[in-house]
C-alpha cells in the first residue's frame, strides 16, 4: 500500500527500466500464475479448518443458517455480525470460505503487481513475487476477512486517479475489513501532506463514514492485546524506509512515518486495533525494502557501500532488515500452519459431545468451552450450543479480562461464571489457548462446585452446581440457538436475559432496554417470547 503515490506521481529515476518495461498485463499475469499454485495447495490439503479459519467458517456458518439475523448469539453472549465485516461472511456463504481466500489473494496478487508498474520500480517482477508470497503468507494464516478488504482497498490504489473510484473501493476494503481500511488511512494521510487532497479524500473520508457509520448502528466495545514485543519489527521497517527509501518516494516515507506513529499509539492507547496493525508491516514490507534495494542499485551494490559513511551503513542495513522483515513473515506463517493444520480427535469426533450438551440441557443455558490453542471449538460446537466465548480476541479481552488481566483465581472464575450464566463447561483434550491456560488448569483441579457430567477420549463435560440461569427469576430460558432465545413467563412482569444487549435485539409483544451489559425484558402478560434480531429500518422501541 505504500506505493500509492508512485502509482500516481513518482517516477524514480530509472530510464533504462522504462524503456525496457514490459507490457502492463505482463508482470501482474506472471506473477499471479506463479502464486497460483501455491493457492491450490493450501485450498486443498492445508485449509482444514484451524486457527483464524475457524473464525471464517464459525461466521460462514452463521450467516447461512441465519442469513437475516444482525445479533449472533453463539459467542460471548451476543456480537453483531458487522462489527466483523460488512462483506466477508455474504461472501463466503454464497461461494465458499476457500474460494473467497483464493481469490481475493489473486485479485491482490495482480493489484500488488500492477501498483509496482505504475509506480516505475525497478525490475517490478521481484518486488511483486515478494510481495505474493507475503499476501499468501496472509491467507494461509486463515485471514480471508482481511485478504479480502486488502484486495479491494489495493484496487482503490491502482485507480486512483479516478478519484470516484477510488473512494468507492476504499469503502468496500472498509465494509470488508476495518483493518484493511484501517491502512488505506495511512496512505491516505501520507497523500494528504503531498497536498494530492483529492486523492487523500478519497481514501481518508470513505473509511472514516464507514466505520463511524457501523460503530453507531452496530455498537461494539472490545480490546485487542499489544504486547511491548510487537513493536519492534513494525518500528524497525519504517525506519529504515523513512532513512533510506529514494528521495522520490516521499508518500512512501511520509506513509512510514505515519505508520510508525499509529503503531506506537495503538501500544499505549487501548482499542480492538492491537495486534493488528503489524499486518501492513508483514504484507508492505518486503517489497517495499526490496523495490527500494533495486532502486539503489541491488545487494551487492548495497553491502559494497557498508564502509562508505553513515548513508552507505544505512543503505547496507536495508539488505539486513528486507531479510529480517521477509524471514519474520516466513515463521510466522509456518508457526500458524503448525497449529492450524493438522486436525485434531476432539474436533473430528463431536458427535458424542453434541448428544451429551443435549442431553444436559445445553440449550437453556450458556456453555464455556475452554478455547483450545488452534480455536476449532468456536466452530464446530457453534452451530450447537451458545457459548460464553468464542474467536474473537477483542471480545474475549473485553468480556473475559481475568483470562489476560493476572486476577484469575478459583473463585473468581467461579464468578465470572455467574456473571455469565454458564451452566455447563466443557473441555477440549488438546493443546489449550494460551490465556486458556490458567482455566484449564482450575477446571481440572476439580473444585467442589464442578461435577462431571460426561466425558470420552475426547471432551469431557461438566456441570456448575448452583448455575445462575440466563434468564433471572420468574422467567426461565425455554431453548435458544445462535439467534434466538425463547424466554418463559409466567405472568406479567420483568426480567434480566444474561444476552449483551444490542439494539437489533426483538420481541413481538414485549419491550426492551440495557440493563448494564445485560438485556431487560418487560412483558404485559404471561406467555412464550422470542428474542432475536433482524435487519430491518426499524428496531424493538425501549421500555
Amino acid at each position: 500500500m505504500g506505493f500509492s503515490e508512485q502509482a500516481t506521481a513518482i517516477r524514480p529515476a530509472a530510464t533504462t527500466v522504462e524503456r525496457d518495461a514490459p507490457p502492463e498485463w505482463r508482470v501482474p499475469l506472471l506473477v499471479t500464475g506463479v502464486i497460483l499454485p501455491f493457492y491450490v495447495v493450501w485450498a486443498l490439503w492445508l485449509a482444514t479448518g484451524g486457527g483464524d479459519l475457524a473464525a471464517q467458517f464459525a461466521w460462514t456458518g452463521f450467516v447461512e443458517r441465519h442469513p437475516w439475523s444482525a445479533y449472533n448469539l453463539s459467542w460471548y453472549g451476543g456480537m453483531h455480525t458487522a462489527n466483523y465485516s460488512l462483506l466477508a461472511p455474504p461472501l463466503m456463504a454464497a461461494f465458499g470460505v476457500p474460494a473467497v481466500s483464493v481469490g481475493s489473494g489473486l485479485v491482490g496478487t495482480w493489484a500488488l503487481a500492477r501498483l509496482l508498474q505504475q509506480a516505475k520500480v525497478p525490475a517490478p517482477l521481484w518486488p511483486a513475487l515478494l510481495g505474493a508470497v507475503a499476501i499468501w503468507c496472509n491467507v494461509a494464516s486463515g485471514r480471508t476477512t482481511f485478504a479480502l478488504g486488502l484486495a479491494i482497498g489495493m484496487l482503490a490504489l491502482v485507480w486512483m486517479r479516478r478519484t470516484l473510484l477510488a473512494a468507492l473501493f476504499a469503502a468496500l476494503a472498509t465494509m470488508a475489513s476495518p483493518v484493511a481500511g484501517l491502512f488505506l488511512l495511512v496512505v491516505g494521510a501520507a497523500l494528504a501532506l503531498e497536498r494530492h487532497w483529492r486523492r487523500a479524500a478519497a481514501l481518508l473520508v470513505p473509511p472514516t463514514v464507514v466505520v463511524g457509520a457501523v460503530t453507531l448502528l452496530f455498537p461494539f466495545a472490545g480490546e485487542m492485546p499489544m504486547p511491548s514485543g510487537k513493536l519492534w519489527l513494525p518500528l524497525l521497517v519504517c525506519a529504515i524506509v523513512v532513512l533510506t527509501a529514494p528521495d522520490e518516494w516521499r508518500t512512501v516515507r511520509y506513509g512510514a512515518g505515519i505508520y510508525a506513529l499509529g503503531v506506537v499509539l495503538t501500544f499505549f492507547i487501548p482499542s480492538p486495533i492491537g495486534t493488528n496493525v503489524e499486518r501492513l508491516a508483514g504484507l508492505a514490507g518486503p517489497p517495499v525494502l526490496l523495490a527500494a534495494v533495486l532502486a539503489h542499485g541491488g545487494f551487492s551494490r548495497l553491502l559494497r557501500s557498508a564502509g562508505g559513511g553513515v548513508t552507505g551503513a544505512l543503505r547496507a542495513a536495508l539488505v539486513v532488515v528486507l531479510a529480517v522483515n521477509t524471514f519474520w513473515v516466513l515463521e510466522k506463517t509456518k508457526d500458524d500452519l503448525v497449529v492450524s493444520v493438522d486436525v485434531p480427535s476432539w474436533a473430528e469426533n463431536t458427535e458424542g459431545v453434541v448428544s451429551a450438551l443435549t442431553r444436559l440441557g445445553a440449550d437453556r443455558t450458556r456453555v464455556e468451552v475452554v478455547p483450545a490453542r488452534n480455536h476449532r471449538e468456536a466452530d464446530v460446537l457453534a452451530e450447537h450450543v451458545n457459548m460464553a466465548r468464542g474467536w474473537n480476541r477483542q471480545l474475549d479481552v473485553e468480556r473475559g479480562r481475568l483470562f489476560y488481566d493476572g486476577s484469575l483465581s478459583t473463585s473468581t472464575y467461579r464468578q465470572w461464571l455467574d456473571q455469565r450464566g454458564v451452566g455447563l463447561v466443557v473441555v477440549p483434550h488438546g493443546q489449550i489457548d494460551g490465556p486458556a491456560e490458567g482455566e484449564a488448569e482450575i477446571v481440572n483441579s476439580a473444585p467442589s462446585w464442578l461435577e462431571r457430567a460426561w466425558g470420552d477420549n475426547d471432551w469431557t463435560v461438566y456441570q456448575v452446581r448452583d448455575a445462575v440461569p440466563l434468564v433471572s427469576s420468574p422467567g426461565t430460558a425455554v431453548r435458544s440457538d445462535a439467534a434466538e432465545l425463547v424466554v418463559r413467563m409466567p405472568s406479567a412482569g420483568s426480567v434480566t436475559v444474561r444476552v449483551a444487549y444490542s439494539p437489533w435485539l426483538r420481541v413481538e409483544g414485549a419491550c426492551l432496554r440495557p440493563e448494564g451489559e445485560w438485556t431487560r425484558l418487560t412483558v404485559e402478560r404471561g406467555g412464550e417470547y422470542r428474542m432475536g434480531s433482524r435487519y430491518g429500518l426499524t428496531r424493538q422501541a425501549e421500555c
